[in-house]
């Protein structure tokens, strides 16, 4: 949780990615490292939510909530689908949601500003939300259709913060009640490791002040890579 934390505060994802395979390897279930990362998240971009306030797209944000509410339970239940694999099964299916997240961040980059077609933007929404409520790992799809929008960094930062608090909730509270490895004890552990998360998220900001975005952008993705090769291999 604390590698993920810096990492996410130097460039703005990957701490589920980073932290999801390394908390399945460690041996907890995929429904507890999905809640218990996701909880992590949502602790982490509360305040930086509230603080970017001024700067939320809602007209973007209310399609985009609306189709994650959708598909996220349909992750959820495809997450408790093949909870019962062997760990071996597991770990590398984890390691191929990081394979593709990483991927999917690698062309993610500046491009033209255009308006989508509506069902660009819906297929995009909705895998979102479905690799959130799987692995999640919901981030990626999100910034590779923000690479064609005209948001300043202030903006895009509010948007997937947003997106993910809206979500985070119900998210949770599917896993606590449906699987059956979940208990509320995974929660209150992610509480606890809110000091933690905090103090990796301060290091992050100022190792990402220090740095190039394009530098730790390409550092972070080769330490994706190598987790998810761990895990598939």
């Amino acid at each position: 949780m604390f590698f993920g934390s810096v990492v996410q505060g130097a460039i703005g994802f990957a701490l589920g990615m980073i932290a999801v395979p390394l908390l399945v390897e460690a041996g907890f279930s995929l429904s507890q490292a999905v809640a218990l990362t996701t909880l992590a998240i949502g602790i982490q971009v509360l305040f930086g939510a509230w603080q970017l306030r001024a700067h939320i797209p809602w007209g973007d944000i209310k399609l985009a909530a609306a189709l994650r509410y959708l598909t996220l339970p349909i992750g959820v239940l495809l997450l408790l689908s093949v909870e019962s694999l062997a760990a071996e099964d597991m770990k590398r299916l984890v390691g191929l949601g990081v394979l593709l997240g990483a991927l999917l961040r690698g062309f993610a980059r500046s491009g033209t500003v255009r308006d989508l077609p509506a069902a660009v933007s819906i297929a995009t929404f909705c895998l979102s939300g479905l690799l959130q409520g799987l692995v999640a790992m919901g981030g990626p799809p999100l910034v590779l259709w923000m690479t064609t929008r005209a948001f300043s960094a202030r903006q895009a930062r509010a948007f997937t913060m947003t997106l993910f608090l809206l979500n985070a909730p119900v998210q949770v509270a599917l896993l606590l009640f449906l699987s059956r490895t979940m208990s509320a004890d995974v929660l209150l552990l992610a509480l606890a490791l809110a000091p933690v998360i905090y103090l990796g998220t301060t290091i992050g900001v100022r190792v990402g002040d220090r740095f190039s975005k394009p530098l730790l952008n390409k550092a972070a993705l080769g330490v994706l890579l190598l987790i998810a090769l761990n895990a598939i291999i």
